[in-house]
């Protein structure tokens, strides 16, 4: 059996201290990215587990995982055996630093070095890794681990904390299925991973009957679009709705239109819509399959029923000049979102929408593909000015006011259905419909985008 250490970057690596705003934000914390322009203490947060090193280490029990070390405890661990192999997770933006893990990897006589996760897919780092992994590893680890091959995967129970204002809990994510190629020209997941690999069902109780047993607030699911092709997505809904677990979704706004109202019934808490652009050009552009009249429908649609609307929007299109730019800023911030992850518009190796801009591309410094610096040559904006802008934007649209004023309500109508449910008025986990759902704020970790 080989001995196999399994890391992300080191904490160092992963706080970014000139974040929008000048602000500093954790990028294991996805919220504290989406509204890093506010105040600290008007700041959400939402906590993630590394989802894939905990799919490795559920399928793959022998490995040893290091899960957002400092550097310290990442060279402690190097030296405190001989081993056979080290696997790096990473980003684009932490692929300067995977290459120096992997260099004193090499110095401590590690005899493989493997690289995954969506940094895997940057051309010319091939020689820093003896093998680089796209898509999930479970199958090609346990075979290497083990020398036979992996029957099924299996879902880990993976859960993280949630907080605003001091109100905090726990949630969890789920994947129904892994992978996409639907196509939008701005996302590397149908190059990093264009198979869909669902999950049975069956290898999705134990994790939620973990989270039912430790009070979730939500279930996050990370699926890149909920509902699509996949009928394994009703089944999910029915086992959380079953367990009473409110859960939000990464979906399509044309995949919830109209069923709002019955999902509401099956303990949906909320939804995270690509709205990207109000704008149907620019949609047409990036090839989203959906336009800005159905996706605005369906945020309302949310809101109207009580539900948490989420959404990402990409600032700085070709087309579009700085007034264009607030002026579609000022009419999502009217929407009403319970949050909004506002991105600049980043074109990441590979993708359709590099082949299109590579021309354009001007930022030879690849941890500044993060999404929130410019990295190509805007023809109406600087990158001091799409900074400025996008400050702007985050604490225009990511209202601590709306925040507080949600999550105040879903306490309250949690009161009340436990005092109900106490009473026999209403069985335990069902929720009406327009009602609110759990204690605080569920949020998502997107891919590269």
């Amino acid at each position: 059996m080989k001995r196999v250490l399994l890391t992300t970057a080191p904490k160092e690596a992963l706080v970014e201290m000139n974040g929008i705003g000048g602000n500093w934000y954790d990028r294991t914390d996805t919220y504290m990215a989406w509204t890093c322009a506010n105040d600290l203490a008007d700041r959400l947060s939402v906590t993630c587990p590394p989802t894939g090193l905990n799919f490795l280490k559920a399928n793959v029990p022998d490995v040893e995982v290091l899960e957002y070390p400092t550097w310290a405890e990442y060279e402690k661990a190097l030296g405190s055996e001989q081993w056979d192999m080290v696997g790096i997770s990473f980003y684009t933006w932490s692929v300067p630093v995977a290459i120096q893990m992997a260099k004193l990897a090499r110095e401590y006589g590690v005899k493989e070095v493997w690289g995954g996760n969506y940094g895997a897919i940057t051309p010319g780092i091939q020689p820093h890794f003896d093998r680089l992994i796209k898509g999930p590893g479970e199958y090609v680890l346990h075979q290497y681990v083990y020398g036979r091959p992996l029957e099924h995967v299996t879902h880990p129970p993976m859960m993280g904390e949630s907080s605003f204002r001091g109100v905090s809990s726990k949630v969890g994510y789920l994947y129904s299925k892994r992978g996409c190629n639907i196509g939008c020209t701005f996302c590397s997941t149908p190059v990093f991973n264009p198979k869909e690999d669902a999950i049975f069902m069956e290898d999705m109780e134990y994790a939620l009957d973990t989270y039912k047993e430790n009070s979730v607030a939500h279930v996050i699911i990370y699926d890149e679009s909920f509902f699509l092709k996949n009928d394994i997505a009703e089944r999910v809904v029915d086992g959380l709705a079953k367990r009473g677990l409110g859960w939000i979704c990464l979906t399509r706004a044309d995949l919830l239109r109209g069923r709002i109202s019955e999902l509401t019934d099956r303990c949906m808490d909320g939804a995270i819509i690509g709205i990207e652009s109000y704008r149907d050009k620019n949609i047409a552009d990036v090839q989203k399959r959906d336009d800005v009249y159905n996706v605005r429908a369906t945020v309302r649609e949310l809101i109207k029923n009580g539900r948490r609307a989420l959404g990402t929007f990409m600032v700085g299109f070709q087309d579009d000049s700085i007034e264009d730019m607030e002026y579609d800023i000022t009419q999502l911030a009217d929407e009403g979102l319970f949050a909004c992850q506002l991105t600049l518009l980043t074109p990441f190796h590979g993708t359709k929408l590099w082949k299109q801009m590579e021309h354009l591309v001007n930022e030879p410094d690849l941890s500044k593909f993060d999404l929130y610096n410019l990295v190509w040559k805007h023809p109406k904006m600087s990158p001091s000015e799409a900074r400025d802008l996008m400050a702007w934007a985050q604490r225009k649209v990511n209202d601590p006011g709306v925040v507080a004023q949600k999550i105040k309500q879903d306490m309250k109508e949690k009161l009340r259905r436990e005092m109900a449910a106490k009473r026999g008025q209403l069985p335990i986990g069902s929720r009406p419909s327009r009602l609110g759902g759990g204690m605080a704020a569920g949020a998502f970790a997107a891919p590269e985008r």
